[in-house]
C-alpha cells in the first residue's frame, strides 16, 4: 500500500471516530448525565436527586422562607451542627448542642461530685439510627452516677470539624475528659470542603472547613460559605465555586473536571470526558489513605488527633481516642492486619490513650450479623450497648 494510499485511510477512520465521538457527545453526554452517572465537567457540582432538592431548600433558605425543621443546620464555623435547644422527630439537642439522652439536658453548672466527659466525632458517636436512649454515649453516662457525657457528635463529621467543635463547644464545658470518636471509614473527610466532592453520592450540598499542613503545622481554611446565600451563590456559579474550593484536595486533583463547562479542551470530546470522569473516580478507598504514613489524609488525622489531644490537656482534661468500627472495618479484622493498625501505634508512641473497639465489637459476630445494624449502616442497640460495656472501665 503507497503511503499516499495509507494516509487517506487513516484520515477516514479519524472522521469517522471523530463523528462517532460527537454523536455520542451530543446526543447521549449533551446533559452531563449517562445512565445515571454525573459525566465531566461536574457545572454544576450535582451528582443525584436529592443534592438537587437540597439546592432548592438553601435557594428557599437565602429567600428567608420556613424550612420544615431539620436535626442539623448549617454552621458557619463548622459547616453544620445542631442547632442548640431544638427538638426534631423526637431528637433533643440541649442549650449546649449536646444530643439528649435518658439522663436528660446538661446541667448548666457543674454537679460536685460528677465527672463530666465531652465525646466528640461523627454519626458512630453520636449515634445516628438509634434513639438518643440507646446511644453508647447515654448508656455510659446512664450506667454511672458520678458521671455525665455532653454528646457533641455530629453525623459526616471528620477529626477537622471534631477539634473545631471541641473547641467551640466542648471545652467551654471545662469537661474532666475528652474523647474522640473515630470512624476509620471517614479517614478521608479531612480532606475535602464540598462533601460531595469527595463522595459524589452524598444527599447535601454542604461546605465544610478543613486544615492543611504548612511546615509541619495544621493550618486551617475556613468553610467557603457560611450562609445559604452563599452557598446558593457557589453553586450557581462554576467558576466561583472552584475558586472558593481551591483548598479542596478532590476538587485541586483534577481541574478540568471541575471546570466551568466548555472551558477545558478535555470538555470537547466524548472520550476525553468519559476518561476524566473515571481518573476522577479513583483513589478513594480509605483503607489505602490509612495504611500509607505518606498519605496527605493520614498525616492531617494524625496531627488532627495531637491537636485535640494537646488542646484538652492544655485545659485540663484527660483525652482519648476511641476507634469505632463499622461492619467493613469488623471484616478488615476478621481477615487480620487491620488498614489503622501503624496508624494507631504511631499515636501511642505519640503518647495518645487509645480504645480501639474492633476486636471487642468483631467478637460479637456483628460483621456477619445483619440484625445488628441499622439500614444505613450505623450500629444498631446491641452494638451500642457492647461499646459502652467496653468503655466503662475507662471512664474517667
Amino acid at each position: 500500500m503507497s503511503a499516499r494510499r495509507w494516509r487517506r485511510r487513516a484520515l477516514l477512520l479519524l472522521a469517522l471516530l471523530l463523528l462517532a465521538d460527537q454523536s455520542v457527545q451530543w446526543l447521549l453526554l449533551r446533559d452531563g448525565w449517562l445512565g445515571g452517572r454525573r459525566i465531566a465537567p461536574f457545572d454544576p457540582p450535582l451528582f443525584n436527586a436529592q443534592q438537587g432538592e437540597a439546592l432548592a431548600r438553601l435557594a428557599a433558605a437565602a429567600r428567608g422562607e420556613a424550612l420544615p425543621p431539620r436535626h442539623v443546620r448549617l454552621d458557619p464555623d463548622l459547616g453544620w451542627a445542631p442547632a442548640p435547644g431544638t427538638e426534631v422527630g423526637g431528637d433533643r439537642y440541649d442549650a449546649t448542642g449536646a444530643r439528649v439522652g435518658a439522663a436528660g439536658p446538661l446541667a448548666a453548672a457543674r454537679t460536685p461530685g460528677v465527672r463530666r466527659l465531652v465525646a466528640v466525632g461523627c454519626s458512630f458517636t453520636h449515634g445516628d439510627e438509634v434513639p438518643a436512649a440507646a446511644t453508647w454515649c447515654s448508656l455510659l453516662d446512664a450506667a454511672r452516677a458520678d458521671l455525665e457525657v455532653a454528646n457533641l457528635g455530629v453525623g459526616g463529621y471528620g477529626a477537622d470539624q471534631a477539634l473545631l467543635r471541641l473547641r467551640r463547644d466542648g471545652l467551654p464545658l471545662h469537661p474532666d475528659a475528652v474523647w474522640f470518636g473515630l470512624l476509620p471509614a471517614a479517614v478521608l473527610r479531612v480532606t475535602d470542603q464540598y462533601r460531595p466532592a469527595l463522595r459524589h453520592h452524598d444527599a447535601s450540598v454542604a461546605f465544610k472547613p478543613r486544615f492543611v499542613l504548612r511546615d509541619g503545622r495544621l493550618a486551617k481554611l475556613p468553610c467557603p460559605a457560611r450562609t445559604p446565600a452563599e452557598a446558593l451563590a457557589l453553586l450557581s456559579d462554576q467558576a466561583a465555586f472552584v475558586q472558593a474550593c481551591a483548598g479542596d484536595a478532590w476538587v485541586a486533583r483534577w481541574p478540568a473536571a471541575w471546570a466551568p463547562a466548555g472551558s477545558r479542551a478535555a470538555h470537547w470530546f466524548a472520550a476525553s470526558r468519559l476518561l476524566l470522569t473515571g481518573l476522577e473516580a479513583r483513589g478513594r478507598a480509605p483503607a489505602e489513605a490509612l495504611r500509607d504514613p505518606r498519605h496527605e489524609a493520614r498525616r492531617l488525622l494524625a496531627a488532627l488527633v495531637l491537636a485535640q489531644r494537646d488542646e484538652a490537656q492544655a485545659a485540663g482534661a484527660a483525652f482519648r481516642l476511641l476507634l469505632l468500627p463499622d461492619r467493613g472495618a469488623l471484616r478488615e479484622v476478621q481477615a487480620g492486619a487491620p488498614p489503622w493498625s501503624g496508624l494507631l501505634d504511631e499515636l501511642r508512641a505519640a503518647g495518645v490513650a487509645v480504645a480501639d473497639l474492633a476486636p471487642a465489637l468483631a467478637a460479637t459476630g456483628a460483621a456477619d450479623d445483619d440484625g445488628a445494624w441499622q439500614p444505613g449502616g450505623h450500629w444498631g442497640p446491641a452494638l451500642h450497648a457492647a461499646a459502652a460495656q467496653a468503655l466503662a472501665p475507662l471512664a474517667p
